[in-house]
């Protein structure tokens, strides 16, 4: 169901926003208002990041994330867009579709610079490590194993190197895969 948008600037479009009550019908309205605009960037930038912030609020992680993702393809700033980036991988995370998420990491840090890089990848890390972790408190080993695997192909100290390795393992083990586990050794 398309929705009539006769609005043309962000400020009447916030009003129409709070006039309405339920999320999705904002969702429907923006998505509407979306494909009526026309090149104004500010107005899909604006419809783009209020969309990110309605679907993650419903748990529609996969859509936040593709929305993240179109937002930052947009940002004129690039701390921005390193930084939706980076939120759009964090939600293909929470849904387990860790080659989206790095393909989302890859873009961030394409662009960035040295210090920049360095934040990335330890963003990258730690949300690696707390979707795997997630995972298997939720008895997901086979998703958690993906995340592990990107990880130990991650540059790591020693310590983390063999945490990860061992969390491996079990979880090879647990999923009646000893070969795979015999060879990490």
């Amino acid at each position: 169901m398309t929705i009539q948008v006769r609005e043309k600037t962000i400020e009447e479009m916030e009003t129409k926003l709070l006039s309405m009550n339920t999320a999705l019908n904002k969702i429907n309205y923006l998505e509407s208002a979306l494909k009526a605009v026309g090149g104004s960037f500010e107005i899909k930038r604006f419809i783009w990041g209020e969309l990110a912030k309605l679907y993650e609020e419903r748990a529609m992680f996969e859509r936040a994330a593709r929305a993240l993702g179109n937002l930052a393809s947009m940002e004129p700033m690039f701390r921005d867009r390193m930084d939706s980036y980076v939120m759009a991988a964090e939600m293909y995370c929470r849904i387990g579709k860790v080659d989206d998420a790095d393909d989302m990491f890859s873009k961030a840090i394409r662009d960035a610079t040295g210090a920049d890089k360095a934040k990335i990848v330890l963003a990258r890390k730690n949300i690696y490590l707390g979707a795997a972790k997630e995972l298997e408190g939720k008895a997901k080993r086979a998703s958690a194993v993906k995340f592990y695997e990107k990880l130990v192909k991650m540059k790591l100290e020693d310590i983390e190197r063999e945490e990860i390795l061992g969390k491996l393992r079990e979880s090879y083990k647990a999923l009646g895969m000893f070969r795979e586990a015999k060879l990490l050794g």
